[in-house]
């Protein structure tokens, strides 16, 4: 009896792996436009106790004191001039507890509007 039962297990193996072995599933990947953005002027900032840390993506503007296409950063906190920096990644120290409006406008370097600027809100306990 169980050597009827070894065949038959045999039998069925063999039978299940017969030739047409199946094919893989795959699809073709299409480029998308979808999501995809233009450059455009971005900024993130990071509170750490009175300090905010500000990192500026212009682009085509360069901070590199070599290009032509140079600009600077002038810095209003609560719609007041705060300072003007040099560089894209900067640090507004000592800010007073309390909600701020900080604003951050790109300008050539004799102030000439690039018309390029954002604002944010920070609050600093």
């Amino acid at each position: 009896m169980w050597r009827f039962v070894f065949v038959l297990v045999i039998l069925f193996l063999v039978t299940g792996c017969g030739k047409k072995i199946p094919e893989p599933e795959s699809f073709a990947a299409e480029a998308s436009e979808i999501g995809k953005e233009d450059p455009v002027f971005q900024i993130q900032h990071y509170v750490d106790g009175d300090q905010v840390k500000v990192e500026c993506f212009v682009p085509d503007v360069s901070f590199n004191v070599a290009d032509k296409n140079r600009a600077k950063i002038n810095l209003y906190i609560d719609d007041q001039f705060y300072d003007e920096y040099d560089t894209a990644a900067f640090i507004v120290k000592h800010l007073k507890a309390g909600s701020h409006k900080i604003k951050v406008e790109v300008v050539g370097l004799n102030n000439q509007p690039l018309n390029i600027s954002k604002s944010f809100q920070v609050t600093i306990l």
